[in-house]
C-alpha cells in the first residue's frame, strides 16, 4: 500500500473511532451509568450529550477533509490528525481534573466496577482507546509527512 493512502487509511480509522466509539460505548453499552443514570442531574447529561455530539461533530470534520480535499498536504493531513484525536486528548486531559474519575468505582447506580490492572497500574478502557486513536491519528499523519518528505527528494 502507497504510504499516503495507507496515511490516509489510518487517519480516517481515528476519524471513525471519535465517532463511533463514545456514542457506541456512552450512549448504548454504558447508557445506565451516564444518559439513564437517576443519579445524574440533567445538566451533567447535557454536558454527557454534548461529548457525543463533539466527537461526532469533530470525526466528521477529519472525514470531510480527507474524503474532499484532492491533495495530502500538510496542513490538511494535520487538520485531520488533530481533530481525529481531539476529543480523546480532551477526554485524558479532564481526568486530571479534581472530582472527576475515567472509571466507576463506587458509582451509586451503575456499582462498584473495579478497571483491570496490568502490574499493579490501573487499565481504564476509555484512556485506552483514547491513547491508541491518538497513536494511530499521529502514525497517519508521520507517514504523510514521510511521503511529502520522500517526494521532495526525487
Amino acid at each position: 500500500m502507497h504510504r499516503e493512502q495507507l496515511a490516509k487509511w489510518l487517519l480516517g480509522a481515528a476519524a471513525l473511532s471519535t465517532i463511533i466509539i463514545p456514542i457506541a460505548v456512552d450512549a448504548v453499552l454504558l447508557a445506565n451509568a451516564h444518559m439513564n443514570n437517576p443519579a445524574w442531574l440533567p445538566h451533567a447529561k447535557l454536558h454527557c450529550a454534548m461529548s457525543f455530539f463533539a466527537g461526532a461533530s469533530l470525526g466528521l470534520a477529519a472525514l470531510a477533509i480527507l474524503l474532499v480535499r484532492p491533495v495530502s498536504d500538510r496542513f490538511s493531513m494535520g487538520l485531520a490528525a488533530f481533530l481525529g484525536s481531539a476529543f480523546w486528548i480532551g477526554l485524558i486531559a479532564a481526568g486530571f481534573l479534581p472530582g472527576t474519575s475515567y472509571g466507576f468505582l463506587n458509582d451509586p447506580v451503575f456499582g462498584n466496577i473495579r478497571e483491570p490492572e496490568l502490574g499493579g497500574i490501573t487499565i481504564y478502557p476509555n484512556v485506552a482507546l483514547g491513547a491508541i486513536t491518538i497513536a494511530i491519528a499521529i502514525a497517519g499523519y508521520w507517514l504523510t509527512s514521510q511521503a511529502k518528505s520522500i517526494d521532495q527528494s526525487k
